[in-house]
């Protein structure tokens, strides 16, 4: 097993397609395809179904990828950390982000400060964010952008944005609502709701948008992985699901916000987060500044013009 073979993996789960990975990875399509042969000979077990119309994982593949893909982002942070040593002039802004987090407004958060500082590096890791909070202590990160918490820690936090939550019923059951885009929480307070592992924040801010509401959360005993699985479940009848807009798959799945007890739109709070003993380097001081400064006032002006993406 060997990191190429991690790559090859890794870029025909990206793709769906030898072909595609094959010129992606800048090889020929039989060197992918003996990588690959020999890297699921030392796994133990196939990876890839393969037919003439597609190329899927297996559930043995769907297990282990997560693993594949956090030994390739490992390695490009060895790289990037022994490139930082070797040559101290050059600048990083490190961030983490939870997978919730919008990608459409990560990058127009990041590229105003990407343009006025073309010698500076930003270098993006998605992971949970216990994890991300673990690394950021251990000063592997400089700012973790992630669902804002009330616990106090020993960060700064500063707001980039709130998002709204939506609400997709079970099945083909509609809930009772003069609207056909708002509900009232009180509606659908009594659903079974499909959850994903409370891993990236939205389980947590589901969980306490009904203690605000001294409701009783009832859950299914299932979980899914991912925000997709959520929706497909809820599509199947398992349950309810309450997503980000950000996060919702197509426009063809009945989606309605939510209004709180309040007659206010629900909605989930996003926070960067970073120690302020750690930001020594001037670069790093000036990217705190664009979070707390100029941020807010793009995404202000974005809502104002557009929904979120």
């Amino acid at each position: 097993m060997n990191l190429s073979q991690l790559r090859f993996a890794d870029a025909v789960a990206t793709t769906g397609s030898f072909t595609a990975a094959a010129a992606q990875c800048c090889v020929t399509q039989p060197t992918l395809s003996n990588g690959l042969a020999q890297l699921e000979d030392g796994l133990g077990a196939r990876l890839f179904l393969r037919t003439t119309r597609k190329v899927s994982l297996t559930p043995f593949g769907t297990h282990v990828l997560p693993y594949l893909s956090e030994v390739l982002r490992a390695q490009a942070t060895l790289v990037q950390q022994a490139q930082a040593f070797l040559s101290p002039s050059k600048r990083l802004v490190r961030i983490g982000t939870s997978p919730l987090v919008s990608a459409h407004l990560l990058r127009l958060m990041v590229e105003p400060f990407r343009v006025r500082h073309p010698d500076v590096d930003i270098v993006l890791r998605e992971m949970n964010m216990s994890d991300l909070q673990r690394m950021l202590q251990d000063g592997l990160l400089d700012f973790v952008f992630g669902v804002g918490s009330e616990k106090k820690g020993p960060w700064v936090a500063a707001v980039l944005y709130h998002e709204p939550l939506l609400y997709i019923p079970s099945g083909a059951t509609a809930p009772k609502t003069k609207s056909t885009r708002l509900v009232q929480f009180k509606d659908i307070a009594d659903a079974t709701y499909v959850m994903v592992p409370d891993a990236c924040g939205l389980a947590r801010a589901t969980r306490a948008l009904f203690r605000s509401h001294r409701r009783t959360l009832l859950e299914y005993s299932g979980e899914a992985m991912g925000y997709q699985v959520l929706q497909e479940w809820a599509g199947l009848g398992i349950g309810a699901a309450i997503v980000p807009r950000s996060k919702l798959n197509n426009g063809r799945q009945a989606a309605f916000a939510i209004a709180d007890k309040h007659g206010k739109e629900v909605t989930i709070r996003f926070d960067a987060q970073w120690l302020a003993t750690a930001l020594q380097a001037p670069h790093l001081r000036e990217f705190a500044d664009h979070l707390r400064n100029v941020v807010p006032a793009l995404v202000t002006g974005l809502n104002r013009t557009a929904s979120i993406e």
